[in-house]
């Protein structure tokens, strides 16, 4: 498995259309990207603008042809106009894996 991890602030007033972009994502293009395994968004619970987004691929080849995607790039490029930063980007494989079966 392979995961990118991407960490932003979002500008003030602007968590909201955040949220919103990742949930248009899951919609318009999540059933189109080979190789998706899942993804989530997680916020800062002490700074409710900083979030950190979890992609993950059955391998690099499938993550970097999501990125490279015209439509990833076009929703990358809504996502760092609502951004105080550039979205941080950072791939890694994973090691160890738990999956909770209850």
């Amino acid at each position: 498995m392979f995961v990118v991890v991407s960490k932003y602030c979002a500008k003030t007033g602007e968590e909201d259309a955040v949220i919103a972009l990742h949930e248009d994502w899951q919609r318009q293009q999540q059933s189109d990207t080979q190789g998706y395994i899942s993804g989530e968004l997680l916020r800062n619970i002490q700074d409710s603008k900083e979030f950190i987004a979890l992609m993950r691929f059955e391998s690099q080849e499938f993550a970097q042809a999501c990125v490279n995607a015209p439509e990833y790039q076009s929703w990358y490029r809504r996502l760092a106009s609502l951004s105080e930063n550039t979205p941080e980007l950072t791939e890694y494989s994973v090691e160890w894996n738990s999956q909770n079966t209850h």
